[in-house]
């Protein structure tokens, strides 16, 4: 079958990525002084936070997710029982109830840790303030970050399908991934991609980067604290076939997070992948 002229487009663009981050990698596997200038910095800022606390945070972000999706499913999701949509509008309501009202969880967060460090006669911990970078700078460091890892995601995912395959096993994409091909109202793809490439990162990077892998950097350090962290990340999709990918993607942002100090740089290019990743679904080209 003969590709159409935007899939040849679209397919020699992730090539060209691909070669772009192989031939990067490539180089600093072979350079010492570019593998450090690539991994080896840590520009993340101490975190003056308890084991407890953090644990406590990231509890309440999944308890108020849950709680907003099922406000949500149950307020919103009969009115659209008959649409022909309703698969993905069902993902976009999912979306917006879990990781939207996730987010309520850190002004509730910094309120209740003010409050209970108060009551004792001390001020709260204040945290040093965060990196921020400039914004042609936090471009092109996500961009960066998702050309990197595009061919590490690639191999993995490859040898990973065939792992299970040989053991029997489902290597199924997401359910996600068919419900976008699906999706036929404009309005509906849009709000799936506002929650795909804006809400979900942001929630996710939050807690993932900015509290799992931030806390166990600086506890346990770097190697326990991207493998749970990555770990983490992958089972939270819920897909066996998505899970070493997945995880190492949490990984690769984790090392953006570590490289550049500013959490916005995982949250930008953890959209920028999810977008990617929809170009590709959407233009009927196979995705990994």
């Amino acid at each position: 079958m003969p590709f159409a002229p935007h899939q040849i487009l679209i397919a020699s663009v992730e090539l060209l990525m691909l070669l772009i981050g192989g031939w990067v990698l490539a180089r600093a596997i072979a350079l010492p002084e570019l593998r450090a200038a690539i991994f080896g910095q840590n520009r993340i800022v101490h975190w003056n936070i308890t084991g407890f606390e953090a644990t406590l945070l990231a509890l309440a972000i999944f308890f108020c997710g849950m709680i907003g999706q099922g406000a949500v499913l149950q307020l919103v999701g009969p009115l659209f029982v008959e649409h022909p949509d309703r698969a993905g509008l069902e993902v976009a309501l999912y979306g917006f109830g879990f990781h939207g009202i996730a987010l309520l969880a850190w002004p509730a967060f910094a309120l209740g840790r003010r409050y209970v460090h108060s009551d004792f006669g001390a001020p709260p911990p204040v945290s040093a303030t965060a990196r921020k970078l400039g914004r042609r700078t936090l471009i092109w460091k996500s961009v960066a970050t998702v050309i990197l890892a595009l061919p590490v995601l690639g191999l993995s995912s490859a040898a990973w399908s065939l792992l299970l395959r040989s053991l029997g096993l489902s290597d199924a994409p997401q359910d996600l991934i068919a419900v976008f091909g699906a999706v036929k109202s404009p309005a509906v793809l849009i709000a799936m991609l506002v929650v795909a490439c804006v809400v979900a990162p942001l929630n996710e990077e939050l807690l993932f980067r900015g509290v799992i892998f931030r806390f166990c950097r600086q506890r346990f350090g770097r190697v326990f604290a991207l493998i749970v962290s990555g770990a983490l990340f992958g089972l939270l999709h819920g897909n066996l076939a998505g899970f070493v990918p997945l995880s190492l993607l949490g990984v690769a942002l984790a090392l953006a997070y570590e490289h550049s100090g500013d959490i916005r740089v995982p949250i930008v290019a953890h959209g920028l992948f999810n977008l990617n990743t929809t170009i590709v679904v959407l233009s009927g080209l196979p995705s990994a």
